[in-house]
Protein backbone atom coordinates (compact mmCIF):
# COMPACT_ATOMS: atom_id res chain seq x y z
CA UNK A 1 0.00 0.00 0.00
CA UNK A 2 2.77 2.82 1.07
CA UNK A 3 4.54 1.50 -2.15
CA UNK A 4 1.56 2.53 -4.27
CA UNK A 5 1.31 5.81 -2.57
CA UNK A 6 4.32 6.47 -3.15
CA UNK A 7 4.47 5.69 -6.75
CA UNK A 8 1.01 8.13 -6.59
CA UNK A 9 3.41 11.03 -4.98
CA UNK A 10 5.99 10.23 -7.41
CA UNK A 11 3.22 10.61 -10.66
CA UNK A 12 1.91 13.68 -9.28
CA UNK A 13 5.33 15.26 -8.95
CA UNK A 14 6.19 14.65 -12.61
CA UNK A 15 3.09 16.56 -13.67
CA UNK A 16 4.10 19.51 -15.25
CA UNK A 17 6.91 21.21 -16.77
CA UNK A 18 10.28 19.51 -16.42
CA UNK A 19 12.90 22.48 -14.98
CA UNK A 20 15.59 22.42 -16.89
CA UNK A 21 18.20 21.04 -14.38
CA UNK A 22 16.56 17.50 -15.58
CA UNK A 23 18.91 17.57 -18.89
CA UNK A 24 22.13 17.22 -15.70
CA UNK A 25 21.27 13.57 -15.57
CA UNK A 26 21.88 13.13 -19.29
CA UNK A 27 25.35 14.70 -19.06
CA UNK A 28 24.66 18.64 -19.89
CA UNK A 29 26.86 20.68 -17.67
CA UNK A 30 25.57 22.85 -15.02
CA UNK A 31 27.43 25.80 -16.67
CA UNK A 32 25.70 25.13 -20.09
CA UNK A 33 22.49 25.20 -18.25
CA UNK A 34 23.21 28.42 -15.88
CA UNK A 35 23.73 30.00 -19.92
CA UNK A 36 20.36 28.70 -21.00
CA UNK A 37 18.41 29.59 -18.56
CA UNK A 38 20.36 33.07 -18.96
CA UNK A 39 18.93 33.18 -22.54
CA UNK A 40 15.43 32.72 -21.54
CA UNK A 41 14.88 28.72 -21.63
CA UNK A 42 13.96 27.54 -17.89
CA UNK A 43 12.30 24.01 -18.96
CA UNK A 44 13.37 21.42 -21.13
CA UNK A 45 9.89 21.27 -23.04
CA UNK A 46 11.41 24.81 -24.08
CA UNK A 47 14.64 23.18 -25.52
CA UNK A 48 12.72 20.50 -26.78
CA UNK A 49 10.55 22.63 -28.64
CA UNK A 50 12.89 25.36 -29.91
CA UNK A 51 14.50 25.32 -33.30
CA UNK A 52 18.76 24.44 -33.14
CA UNK A 53 19.36 28.13 -34.44
CA UNK A 54 17.93 29.21 -30.97
CA UNK A 55 20.14 27.52 -29.29
CA UNK A 56 23.06 27.98 -31.54
CA UNK A 57 22.40 32.14 -30.95
CA UNK A 58 22.98 31.51 -26.99
CA UNK A 59 26.37 32.54 -25.77
CA UNK A 60 29.05 29.75 -25.05
CA UNK A 61 26.94 26.66 -26.66
CA UNK A 62 28.46 25.57 -29.60
CA UNK A 63 27.44 23.15 -32.59
CA UNK A 64 27.82 19.84 -30.67
CA UNK A 65 26.71 21.05 -27.68
CA UNK A 66 23.65 22.55 -29.20
CA UNK A 67 23.21 18.81 -30.76
CA UNK A 68 23.79 16.93 -27.59
CA UNK A 69 20.86 19.91 -25.90
CA UNK A 70 18.56 19.32 -28.05
CA UNK A 71 18.45 15.49 -28.25
CA UNK A 72 19.00 15.03 -24.66
CA UNK A 73 15.76 17.62 -24.44
CA UNK A 74 13.96 15.58 -27.14
CA UNK A 75 14.29 12.01 -24.97
CA UNK A 76 12.49 13.84 -21.75
CA UNK A 77 9.89 15.24 -23.90
CA UNK A 78 7.20 13.21 -25.98
CA UNK A 79 7.20 15.14 -29.04
CA UNK A 80 3.68 14.32 -30.18
CA UNK A 81 4.12 13.49 -33.80
CA UNK A 82 0.95 11.64 -35.18
CA UNK A 83 0.09 10.19 -38.44
CA UNK A 84 -2.38 11.00 -40.90
CA UNK A 85 -3.64 7.63 -40.40
CA UNK A 86 -3.67 7.90 -36.15
CA UNK A 87 -5.16 11.21 -36.69
CA UNK A 88 -8.46 10.07 -39.16
CA UNK A 89 -8.82 7.24 -36.49
CA UNK A 90 -8.90 9.65 -33.60
CA UNK A 91 -11.32 12.20 -35.91
CA UNK A 92 -13.44 9.14 -36.35
CA UNK A 93 -14.19 8.48 -32.99
CA UNK A 94 -15.64 12.03 -32.13
CA UNK A 95 -19.17 11.90 -31.50
CA UNK A 96 -21.40 15.16 -32.10
CA UNK A 97 -23.74 15.89 -29.63
CA UNK A 98 -27.10 17.92 -30.38
CA UNK A 99 -27.34 21.04 -28.37
CA UNK A 100 -31.03 20.64 -29.03
CA UNK A 101 -31.25 23.57 -31.56
CA UNK A 102 -31.17 22.88 -35.12
CA UNK A 103 -29.68 26.15 -36.12
CA UNK A 104 -26.62 25.87 -33.30
CA UNK A 105 -26.11 22.58 -34.36
CA UNK A 106 -25.77 23.55 -37.99
CA UNK A 107 -23.52 26.29 -37.31
CA UNK A 108 -21.07 23.87 -34.68
CA UNK A 109 -20.67 21.77 -38.04
CA UNK A 110 -23.55 19.30 -36.47
CA UNK A 111 -23.19 19.85 -32.95
CA UNK A 112 -20.71 20.05 -29.85
CA UNK A 113 -17.91 17.58 -30.27
CA UNK A 114 -16.88 14.48 -27.65
CA UNK A 115 -13.20 14.96 -26.08
CA UNK A 116 -12.55 18.98 -26.86
CA UNK A 117 -13.26 21.45 -24.56
CA UNK A 118 -16.44 24.00 -25.90
CA UNK A 119 -16.86 27.52 -24.33
CA UNK A 120 -20.38 28.93 -24.38
CA UNK A 121 -20.83 32.09 -23.26
CA UNK A 122 -22.88 35.43 -23.63
CA UNK A 123 -25.93 37.70 -21.99
CA UNK A 124 -27.72 35.66 -18.50
CA UNK A 125 -30.86 34.13 -19.03
CA UNK A 126 -30.03 33.91 -23.17
CA UNK A 127 -29.51 29.03 -23.02
CA UNK A 128 -26.54 28.85 -21.72
CA UNK A 129 -27.34 26.95 -18.92
CA UNK A 130 -30.20 25.15 -20.59
CA UNK A 131 -27.39 23.94 -23.37
CA UNK A 132 -25.18 22.17 -20.86
CA UNK A 133 -28.62 20.37 -19.23
CA UNK A 134 -29.80 19.58 -22.55
CA UNK A 135 -26.14 17.93 -23.71
CA UNK A 136 -26.07 16.28 -20.24
CA UNK A 137 -29.23 14.46 -20.63
CA UNK A 138 -28.14 13.46 -24.36
CA UNK A 139 -24.79 11.92 -22.85
CA UNK A 140 -26.52 9.80 -20.70
CA UNK A 141 -29.24 8.84 -23.63
CA UNK A 142 -27.11 8.19 -25.67
CA UNK A 143 -24.72 6.21 -23.11
CA UNK A 144 -21.65 8.44 -23.89
CA UNK A 145 -20.83 8.56 -20.45
CA UNK A 146 -21.94 5.07 -19.49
Amino acid sequence: QRQREAEVMDEEESVGPLPLSCLEKSGISKVDLNKLADAGYHTVEAVAFVPKKAILAVKGISDAKADKIMVEAQKLVPMGFTTATEFHEKRSQIIQLSTGSKELDKLLGGGIETGSVTEIFGEFRTGKTQICHTLAVTCQVRGVLA
